[in-house]
């Protein structure tokens, strides 16, 4: 049977990849993303594999349109990937009231939202949800204050639902990269290249059933210091 997954942020970066590296392993995916021009040149490179469906994932009644469309398209769903992210820096005497919120909603209350409504046909199939969070949730740095607690608060979000919904067979999956070769931030030579990260995600919703990889790190492996 075809396991289904929907995957936020999928028009470029990183949640690109893992729709692509999905579709590569014959899952069937949702790409969600508010960019519609973006998830049709998606669609081309992914075949009828890949549903590109228009989402603002801070909006309640988009993303339970998302998970209706999930449902009436395929049937069922087996994976849930919180990639989309927003990042805004500045100390925090200078990030402004709407940054702020911005990205408490998107890398919050998004993904609360898509948790919330996608649980009930999670439980259903023992599916799995796969947070993409940062090093940057655990790890404070001067002018990301904003980005820390919204990444802060996803890792506790998760490790909540974990406990809640072991006893369903659902499991979820925290995953916190370093630096990546996205247009996100201005990475260095060394960082992860988005493929790597993808990799995980695959890796990860393949282990068996009686695993859980809670939380994961990954981190580029950087040069040695001449």
């Amino acid at each position: 049977m075809t396991k289904v997954a929907i995957v936020t942020g999928a028009s470029k970066g990183l949640g690109r990849q893992i729709a692509k590296k999905l579709v590569a392993k014959g899952v069937k995916v949702v790409a969600c993303a508010r960019s519609t021009k973006q998830l049709h040149s998606l669609v081309k490179e992914c075949g009828d594999h890949l549903l590109p469906f228009t989402c603002d994932i801070t909006d309640s009644s988009q993303v339970q349109a998302l998970i209706s469309y999930t449902i009436e398209q395929t049937g069922r769903l087996d994976y849930l990937i919180n990639n989309a992210g927003l990042g805004r820096f500045a100390t925090i005497d200078n990030l402004s009231e709407h940054d702020w919120d911005a990205m408490m909603n998107v890398n919050l209350k998004g993904s609360f939202l898509t948790c919330k409504y996608a649980i009930p046909y999670l439980k259903q199939t023992k599916g799995h949800i796969v947070n993409i969070s940062s090093i940057a949730g655990s790890v404070a740095f001067a002018e990301g204050g904003g980005y820390c607690a919204s990444k802060a608060g996803l890792n506790m979000l998760s490790e909540a639902l974990r406990i809640e919904l072991k006893n369903y067979e659902v499991r979820v999956t925290t995953i916190s990269p370093g630096s990546i070769k996205t247009k996100f931030n201005q990475p260095k030579d060394y960082a992860l290249e988005p493929e790597q990260v993808a990799e995980t995600v695959w890796t990860v919703i393949q282990a068996p059933k009686t695993v859980i990889y809670s939380h994961i790190t990954v981190r580029p492996q950087v040069p040695p210091t001449p």
